[in-house]
Order: structure tokens, then C-alpha cells, then sequence
């Protein structure tokens, strides 16, 4: 099953910035795909919106939820 999960991110990410948390993120399993902008990070695959909460934060951005 193949979903669409978006989680936010900070919405002024720099070109290297995008490269590292597309790397932590495309560690997660299920991932197929991802996109990055716009204070977004849109992920496609069967993959859980926590765990990618996770990857963000070890990525170094963690966002406040609410």
C-alpha cells in the first residue's frame, strides 16, 4: 500500500539541509519516495508519520507539534 504521509519542517531549509534530511528520512523503511518544501516533507510509501517525526528530529530539525 502506497500512501502519501507529510509531516512539517522549518520552511527556509538550505540546499545542504535538505540533502541531510532526505538522508535520514530515506532510512526509514517503506519509503519510495520524498519531497521536501514549502515547510513540508512528503513522503510516498507505507511508512508511519511518527517515524518520520524521528528521522526529522535526528536529523537535526525538530518542529513543535500542534
Amino acid at each position: 500500500m502506497r500512501d502519501e504521509v507529510t509531516v512539517p519542517v522549518p520552511p527556509d531549509l538550505c540546499r545542504r539541509c535538505v540533502r541531510l534530511l532526505s538522508q535520514h528520512v530515506s532510512d526509514v523503511p517503506g519509503v519510495v519516495s520524498l519531497q521536501v518544501g514549502r515547510g513540508l516533507l512528503a513522503v510516498s510509501g507505507d511508512v508511519d508519520a511518527a517515524e518520520l517525526r524521528a528521522a526529522r528530529d535526528r536529523a537535526g530539525f525538530p518542529m513543535p507539534e500542534g
